[in-house]
């Protein structure tokens, strides 16, 4: 993976803050946090967008018997009415 090098300002509250939280053991430097810190901030902001997408899609919709469904079940019964067996 490319790695690119990059300087980042941020408050001396901020920093402080930081080094408040950050444990030495799991996150060696302060890139290390913020790097890490910064990749869980994305993963969470493209689950809200999918999340939001989906609700969108569903258009009110309730789901919940399709989330407790037997999908493997389904699937099989809909391979089966696609060969006419059904």
């Amino acid at each position: 993976m490319e790695q690119l090098r990059t300087t980042v300002r941020m408050p001396a509250e901020l920093l402080k803050a930081i080094e408040a939280v950050r444990d030495p053991e799991e996150f060696p430097t302060l890139s290390d946090f913020v790097r890490r810190a910064v990749e869980k901030y994305v993963r969470e902001l493209k689950r809200a967008k999918i999340a939001a997408e989906c609700k969108r899609l569903a258009g009110g919709e309730n789901l919940v018997t399709l989330a407790e469904a037997d999908l493997a079940d389904y699937a099989e019964r809909m391979a089966q009415a696609e060969r006419g067996e059904i």
